[in-house]
């Protein structure tokens, strides 16, 4: 058997194994080192034998613009899904249709917003893009 542990050797382990914990997991870990925008996530339903699971990324031309997206981030997202809730997987599964969902994202996220997509919202970029 082994050599009791102190409180104090204890303490320090639980120490350790939390700040490993926290720097592994990046929601955990703090905004100090600029990672970039979060994604929004959505699974919404296509009709009723589909359903959509997607990440996107809005790029803003500023930092304002993006304080205005952080926002109205609810109203973005509630926009977002009545928009792909209109769409077919068909549709969807083309290069086309999601070259034209990016374009509607980013009309869309403007109009939320109140700019144009040279002082607002200039690109939507999908993180994850999963029909099933």
């Amino acid at each position: 058997m082994g050599v009791p542990l102190s409180m104090a050797q204890i303490f320090r382990v639980a120490i350790f194994c939390l700040m490993a914990a926290i720097s592994l997991h990046p929601a955990l870990a703090s905004d100090a080192g600029g990672g970039g925008p979060e994604p929004l996530l959505f699974t919404v339903n296509l009709g009723t034998d589909h359903y959509l699971q997607f990440g996107v990324i809005l790029m803003t031309a500023s930092p304002e613009a993006a304080h205005e997206v952080a926002a109205y981030k609810p109203k973005i997202q509630n926009e977002i899904i009545l928009l792909i809730s209109g769409k077919t997987a068909e549709e969807l599964r083309t290069l086309s249709g999601k070259e034209a969902l990016i374009q509607e994202i980013v009309e869309l996220a403007n109009r939320v917003i109140h700019e144009t997509e040279k002082t607002g919202v200039h690109e939507a970029l999908f993180t994850n893009f999963i029909i099933q």
